[in-house]
């Protein structure tokens, strides 16, 4: 896994503070520091910081308020807060107001890197899957669809028009000639592209099996159903 970005530590004590960092940078995760709110969004600013982890009690500005303007600055960003004037209310507070996680002072050195390695290693895939997600548009955007005639440039402006459509679109064929290529392309150009493409070749479904395929069934509907399951409509749905 490459270096993370530094993980942001928020506390008005110094030894904490100081600790915090210390352990983090032991274990592999750079840190910087920030002695209270205000000095933390400052940081944020000219830092590109994934994590931090705040106290919640704090001079010029506290922990909560920190969480609601870096949230409104960078909503990506993963907050886990600490306090010693812990209640439920207040860690619901917090989780409501957005932070990921919740520490309660003195905190336990190892469930502060069990709770930070979880959100490093998640921004890690969720940063995987957006570049994942970007070579498919790559794979499917219209340069890779070979072809500069008038009818194929007819072609893409016709994905352009529907790609965005609540509408079903059919695409039309002979064999070979790209029919999935382009109903991908329409897909990966839309507002649906981050939802599933679930692709059906119906010529190789059974006609007895078609209806439950798409649509699904409930445990007992026929013999051999021995649980629900969810047809390819419902697999699909959002994309």
């Amino acid at each position: 896994m490459p270096t993370p970005n530094p993980i942001l530590v928020v506390d008005d004590e110094p030894l904490i503070r100081r600790t915090l960092c210390r352990l983090l940078d032991r274990h592999g995760y750079p840190a910087i520091e920030a002695e209270h709110g205000a000095h933390a969004l400052e940081l944020l600013e000219s830092h590109d910081i994934d994590v931090a982890l705040t106290d919640i009690k704090m001079p010029v500005m506290d922990g909560m308020e920190f969480l609601r303007r870096a949230r409104a600055i960078r909503p990506q960003l993963m907050v886990i807060v600490s306090t010693a004037y812990a209640s439920v209310e207040t860690a619901i507070q917090a989780l409501r107001e957005g932070a990921y996680d919740y520490l309660i002072k003195p905190v336990e050195l190892d469930d502060v890197l069990n709770k930070i390695g979880r959100l490093v290693e998640r921004r890690a895939m969720e940063q995987e899957l957006a570049s994942l997600r970007q070579e498919l548009h790559r794979q499917y955007d219209f340069a890779q669809i070979i072809g500069q005639s008038a009818a194929m440039r007819r072609v893409f402006d016709v994905i352009r028009r529907v790609a965005d459509m609540e509408t079903t679109v059919l695409v039309t064929g002979e064999s070979g000639t790209g029919k999935e290529l382009i109903a991908r392309a329409i897909h990966y150009n839309g507002r649906r592209s981050s939802q599933r493409f679930v692709p059906i070749n119906c010529a190789a479904l059974p006609e007895n099996l078609i209806e439950s395929e798409l649509f699904g069934y409930k445990r007992g509907a026929f013999t051999g159903a021995m649980r629900d399951k969810d047809g390819l409509f419902r697999a699909a749905a959002g994309g």
